[in-house]
């Protein structure tokens, strides 16, 4: 090979090698390409739930007779999360009551006589289908309700008295919103609808016996991510 010769290679060589380490050099000042974060996970509303609840009702026997009053009790239920939105599930709910309604009164020299209609109990038994927004459910229900109903007469002198009881039977219709605030934690607003007909236990028949709730709740889901807070 001729002198010029390997002055050229010896120049191509050179020129290769510039190149080469240019291009090493611009891919360590890049770094590695971008990838955006994955999506965060839905919140999982599938398992098994106890909870309890708190608030008032309001009893109307049809014949312009209504009562009020608080009632308490708890829930348990089962969520199946269709996909990441749609959640349908089942919920059994009993309440404690303290709803009254005044039957009669009547002024005595003495003092008043009453008899009231109590709600002792109230139950409900209920499907219920939700839509999620992630950790927000907003869900309705329609099933069963029973309520333990009884009568009791007060008078002067002879005090509080029972009068009987009975078990009203009718159906519910329901609608809420729930709020999943910490791991397996949810709390819920809740509005209920039980219609009796014309039965309230076997005091009042013929009119339309109808009581509405209004219970704010908090309820604790098993099968989450773990850790009881």
């Amino acid at each position: 090979m001729s002198k010029y010769g390997l002055v050229k290679l010896g120049l191509a060589v050179v020129l290769l090698a510039s190149v080469s380490a240019a291009s090493e050099a611009a891919d360590v000042q890049r770094g590695p390409a971008y990838r955006p974060p994955p999506p965060l996970p839905f919140y999982n509303w599938t398992g098994f739930y106890v909870g309890a609840h708190a608030g008032g009702g309001w009893a109307d026997l049809g014949v312009g007779d209504s009562g009020s009053g608080f009632i308490g009790g708890g829930q348990v239920g089962y969520n199946y999360q269709v996909n990441p939105n749609w959640v349908v599930g089942f919920e059994v709910e009993v309440s404690g009551s303290g709803i009254k309604n005044n039957l009669l009164t009547i002024g005595t020299p003495a003092g008043p006589i009453t008899a009231d209609l109590n709600w002792n109990t109230l139950v409900t038994v209920a499907p219920r289908f939700g839509y999620a927004f992630d950790t927000w459910l907003v869900y309705g229900k329609v099933g069963g309700a029973w309520a333990d109903v009884s009568a009791s007469v007060s008078a002067p002198i002879f005090g509080t008295m029972s009068a009987g009881g009975g078990t009203a039977s009718g159906w519910m219709v329901g609608v809420g919103t729930e709020y999943a605030f910490r791991n397996n934690w949810s709390a819920k607003i809740e509005y209920n609808h039980l219609d009796f007909g014309g039965d309230a236990g076997t005091f009042i028949t013929g009119n339309s016996v109808t009581v509405d709730t209004v219970k704010a709740g908090v309820n604790y889901r098993f099968g989450g991510p773990g850790g009881l807070f």
